[in-house]
């Protein structure tokens, strides 16, 4: 029944004249308008019918703005969807110039996301642990090296003065490295499972409010609580126990068999921390942490703090800066060492303050891990970078070569009213779907070069973008922007050609002059000679490293570690060792030269000069196993002279430093302060040898005999042979030792490997140098080859017309190369700069480094030259032999 409201009624012929016919309006507005008059409307009818037909009114407002815009997006969908189909139409078309441009784009993409997860992995470094921006590492200045820096390790005093004299510090946790153990866990059936481990930690017990390790059992608050607790790793709680709980149960650890009672068990650690531990053992456990917890130069603890909020730490570490005096001298007084004369010449001894998250790639020592190297990260992430561009590049050069056949498709739409917004908008859609075509095929193509990669490396790398969901997310946007930017170029080339000409077969420069696509190359080979520049310095630096006399014998060198578990069996496994066929000598230490140092502070008689010394223990024999060579003096004889135990033979730098020449050192008289007895001789100087890393200078360096009474019980045994048949050998070794030692199993490496493990991640870095500067190189190719089809399509009638005239097609050869061969040699111009400023950086690392050659530069360009010749070649040879007449019949 019709509303007689004579309001709605005026309304409702407002809405049907606004959505109707005029016409059907007129036929029923009569008849509504007579049956009503506007005197008969009370106020309230009149208020109650407007606010009605507002309502409705907006309701019928808001159904057309929802139709328009539905409208709206089906035909933008449309319109989508179509370019869809003109890509996949041209890819049909064209499948082997869509195959090129796809793959090219999708492998830089996948380069780039290969360095992007490394960098991303690295930089993540500890970035989880709770209150993480009031949580520091505390550094001190390296007082055990003439050359100053600092490093990660402090004495235990000064955990106790933060704690005590400074309100600033909220907590503060500390760590200690023990050693390794054996560890022994008897079974139910009485056999004893030993094993030697490594990553030992001794922690206090607020360890876990530190740091965010979960337990899967243990209660975190109490586990490092109390005398002879450890927390373990899930990994050794399996091998240990298999599938059994762990909590509760008794482990022995050292040779002292101690009893220890597992209190905890870690889940499964985070890879991108500075630490990872084994074991980890209540601090009362470790006493050695106890007996020095007055010192200041016992530098074996990492010492943590947690400042209070609001707190800056610059302030906090101006205030450390007078620790020296007013806490440090005293304690050297109390040793009977002037601190004055210890600091000379020497670095102030400060105190700095590390954020938790720089200590993997912002510092150089890390006393319970290994550290990595932000240039590193930043050069794996600019490689990436690098790649993307190059593939970049190579797509916009193959589109804009194959400008020519798309020319027709732009003139006939440009002259049926298509605006060139439109044909822009629309190549841009084709380059966005290209790219994300591209992105589909470089997952399992960024997969299939990461396992190419560990296989020629021989090392595994980070893989953790998976796990991160932003990742996920972020695949098809990358897509959309590498797209967006790659498309730029050629999509307003291609859209400026004039229909007029291109339909007589005539093609516009428009903004698609070679000024542009030439940068775009020389921008390639830039980058790929500079990353082959690159390559060839980091291989020169490691073959030098490789190849440079250390001053002893490295090669054919076993190394027995841990030997100290042997207790009073050593000197007869080592002269039980010598005997063996193969051997060439054996000799006991308190190392081998592979890098680790043991510093303490010394001075000599008459002298005020307090020189930290790497003293290293050494048996008769040691000289003769690793090819040490003597400048002055003599070895240590303790057989024909018991005075020998105490003397020390220093090297070159130590006597140097001491101001003595090698012959005016024999018989001079070295004070260690922590030392009983007084004096003790120097009977000999040898010479300077490389017992760290070709990074640091040769610091001083003191043999003592390996009876003496000084600070050191680790042991190892230095085995020099000479075999073909080293498995037999190493069999041999071992069972000597199972004679002689009853549930302790050998742990060996090799001398050679373990210097290599120093250079680990500078080996890394070559490799991937040359990994993806071939890669690039590659890319570039191909963008080159674009660039000569593009080249090759509008010059073919210049081609003609010369041969016409008589050129040869050499001369053709030579005019098409040269100019590639310039973009090159420009290419070499600018990246030789760039490359020797990069890499001389680099090599500021080592002390002892090579030079870098000016036939790297000259060698790089010339490879490069000769690999972009060879891929134009057959497209230059066809462009040469092209026939005349079949270029000029248009004209």
């Amino acid at each position: 029944m019709i509303n007689k409201d004579p309001l709605v009624v005026r309304w409702t012929i407002g809405f049907l004249r606004w959505f109707c016919p005029h016409t059907l309006v007129e036929g029923i507005e009569g008849d509504l308008l007579e049956e009503y008059d506007d005197d008969r409307l009370t106020h309230g009818q009149k208020v109650a019918s407007t606010r009605l037909l507002w309502n409705t009114f907006k309701f019928f407002r808001l159904s057309i703005i929802l139709r328009n815009k539905i409208k709206y997006r089906n035909n933008h969908l449309d319109m989508l969807f179509s370019y869809f189909k003109i890509t996949l139409r041209n890819i049909s078309r064209s499948k082997g110039y869509s195959f090129i441009n796809i793959f090219g784009l999708s492998l830089g993409i996948a380069c780039c996301l290969l360095t992007a997860n490394y960098a991303m992995f690295e930089f993540s470094f500890d970035n989880y642990h709770p209150n993480l921006d009031r949580t520091y590492r505390v550094d001190q200045t390296l007082i055990w090296s003439p050359d100053g820096g600092t490093f990660g390790s402090t004495g235990p005093a000064l955990g106790s003065l933060l704690k005590n004299d400074y309100p600033e510090v909220e907590e503060i946790m500390r760590i200690n490295t023990p050693g390794d153990f054996v560890v022994r866990y008897t079974e139910e059936n009485g056999d004893v499972a030993a094993f030697n481990e490594n990553r030992i930690f001794a922690a206090d017990s607020n360890f876990f409010n530190f740091f965010k390790v979960d337990l899967k059992e243990g209660d975190p608050s109490t586990a490092l609580k109390g005398l002879n607790k450890v927390v373990i790793s899930d990994e050794i709680a399996e091998k240990l126990f298999g599938n059994e709980p762990a909590l509760g149960k008794i482990i022995q650890m050292g040779n002292d068999r101690k009893p220890i009672e597992i209190t905890g068990v870690t889940k499964k650690q985070h890879e991108n921390t500075h630490f990872q531990f084994n074991y980890l053992v209540s601090m009362p456990t470790n006493p050695a942490v106890k007996r020095f917890e007055w010192s200041w130069i016992w530098t074996q603890v990492v010492t943590y703090i947690r400042l209070n909020p609001g707190t800056d730490p610059r302030e906090l570490e101006k205030k450390l800066a007078t620790v020296g005096e007013t806490h440090i001298k005293p304690s050297f007084q109390q040793m009977g060492i002037n601190y004055d004369d210890f600091k000379q010449a020497k670095e102030p001894w400060q105190f700095y303050l590390v954020p938790i998250e720089d200590i993997h790639l912002k510092t150089r020592d890390n006393r319970l891990g290994s550290v990595g190297d932000v240039r590193y990260a930043y050069a794996f992430a600019a490689i990436g970078a690098f790649v993307l561009i190059i593939a970049a590049i190579n797509f916009v050069n193959l589109s804009t070569a194959r400008g020519t056949k798309r020319a027709r498709e732009v003139g006939v739409k440009k002259a049926l009213g298509a605006l060139r917004n439109s044909l822009v908008a629309q190549f841009q859609a084709e380059s966005i779907i290209l790219a994300l075509f591209s992105m589909i095929l470089a997952i399992p193509l960024m997969e299939f070069l990461r396992i190419v990669i560990v296989s020629l490396m021989q090392d595994d790398l980070p893989f953790s973008l998976w796990s991160d969901p932003k990742f996920i997310i972020a695949l098809p946007v990358i897509a959309i922007v590498v797209g967006f930017l790659a498309g730029l170029y050629p999509s307003f080339y291609l859209t400026s050609f004039l229909p007029v000409q291109v339909l007589k077969g005539k093609i516009a420069t428009g903004m698609g002059n070679s000024v542009l696509r030439n940068s775009l190359v020389v921008l390639q080979f830039t980058i790929s000679i500079a990353m082959l520049i690159g390559t060839v310095v980091i291989v020169q630096q490691m073959n030098f490293i490789r190849s440079t006399n250390l001053g002893y014998d490295k090669e054919n060198t076993l190394v027995i570690n841990y030997a100290e578990k042997l207790t009073t069996h050593i000197v007869p496994f080592r002269d039980e060792v010598s005997k063996l066929s193969g051997v060439i000598s054996a000799s006991i230490a308190q190392d081998v030269p592979r890098g680790r140092t043991y510093e303490d502070i010394y001075t000599a008689e008459g002298s005020t000069i307090k020189l930290p010394l790497t003293s290293v223990k050494i048996d008769d024999h040691y000289f003769e196993a690793m090819g040490f060579k003597l400048i002055a003096g003599r070895h240590h004889d303790i057989e024909h002279n018991a005075a020998d135990k105490r003397a020390f033979i220093l090297n070159e730098t130590a006597a140097k430093l001491f101001g003595w020449t090698p012959e005016e050192a024999i018989g001079k008289m070295i004070i260690y302060p922590g030392d009983d007895f007084a004096k003790s001789p120097v009977i000999g100087v040898m010479k300077d040898f490389h017992f760290q890393t070709m990074r640091q200078s040769i610091n001083p360096l003191a043999f003592n005999s390996i009876d003496s009474e000084m600070w050191g019980d680790m042991r190892v045994v230095a085995i020099k042979y000479k075999t073909n048949d080293l498995p037999d050998l190493v069999q041999s070794i071992e069972k000597k030792w199972n004679s002689m030692v009853d549930q302790t199993p050998i742990s060996f490496s090799f001398l050679e490997d373990d210097l290599a493990e120093n250079y680990k991640e500078d080996r890394r870095l070559g490799d991937l140098f040359a990994i993806f500067a071939s890669l690039s190189i590659v890319i570039a190719m191909i963008g080159l080859v674009g660039l000569v089809a593009y080249s090759t399509e509008v010059r073919k009638k210049e081609i003609g017309i010369r041969k016409v005239l008589g050129a040869s097609r050499a001369t053709i050869l030579v005019m098409m190369n040269s100019s590639y061969v310039k973009l090159i040699a420009l290419g070499l111009l600018i990246s030789t700069p760039l490359g020797w400023f990069a890499m001389d950086n680099w090599l500021n690392s080592f002390e002892f480094r090579v030079n870098i050659s000016p036939f790297v530069f000259v060698g790089a360009g010339l490879a490069v030259m000769i690999v972009a010749l060879l891929s134009v070649a057959y497209l230059s040879m066809r462009a040469a032999s092209v026939n005349p007449a079949s270029v000029l019949k248009e004209e």
